[in-house]
């Protein structure tokens, strides 16, 4: 229950590297995001409900200073997370971020947990556990083998080696099956030295 009602809340982090920029990001995810946005940036447009798109516009604070910025939205679930999503990128100026950070977190959102947006990504599905720890790989990798090997798993390289070897053996069984339907006709879908040759080819693969 703890788990459910976590991730329904909205959450926000500084998304880029730490120290000055030429450009900074925020990221937001939750349901809650429009409305977080409604409270601090000023769309020079209507967002559209429907589609993900970059807007531009400016962050409001009080006193009536404001920066202008863009905004990255992902309004429905087709996001990294599976959320509503929005990264706002303005200049990478380390206190102008914290004080963002500190506005969104006042108007609704809670500050994200390490790796919480990797965490709903696997849970909605967008990526799988490979590719969720590889992130933590391309994070913590201290010289270029090792992130070379976490972009690789990353990018699907070892999900894409799996998916391969379960395609092949749920191949081998829908041909043991048949075989298993049309026993009594004496039909054999696949010769025995043809099933060791392919289970053999998937164990040398694992």
């Amino acid at each position: 229950v703890k788990l459910v009602t976590e991730l329904s809340e909205t959450i926000a982090a500084i998304a880029s590297a730490p120290g000055h920029a030429e450009r900074g990001l925020i990221r937001i995810s939750g349901n809650d995001v429009m409305i977080v946005l409604s409270q601090l940036f000023d769309f020079a447009e209507t967002p559209d409900p429907k589609i993900a798109q970059r807007y531009q516009g400016r962050v409001r604070f009080e006193g009536d200073l404001a920066v202008a910025a863009s905004t990255y939205l992902w309004p429905t679930e087709r996001s990294y997370t599976g959320q509503p999503m929005a990264e706002l990128h303005l200049p990478g100026s380390p206190a102008l971020l914290e004080m963002v950070l500190e506005a969104v977190f006042k108007h609704g959102a809670r500050p994200a947990e390490r790796g919480e947006f990797t965490l709903r990504s696997f849970l909605a599905g967008r990526i799988d556990l490979p590719q969720a720890e590889a992130v933590l790989g391309v994070i913590d990798a201290f010289d270029h083998q090792e992130l070379n090997t976490a972009l690789r798993q990353l990018a699907g390289g070892l999900s894409g080696q799996v998916t391969d070897i379960r395609t092949a053996l749920i191949e081998v069984l829908a041909d043991l099956e048949a075989g298993l339907d049309f026993v009594e006709e004496d039909i054999e879908f696949i010769e025995l030295p043809e099933l060791l040759r392919q289970l053999t080819a998937c164990r040398d693969k694992v």
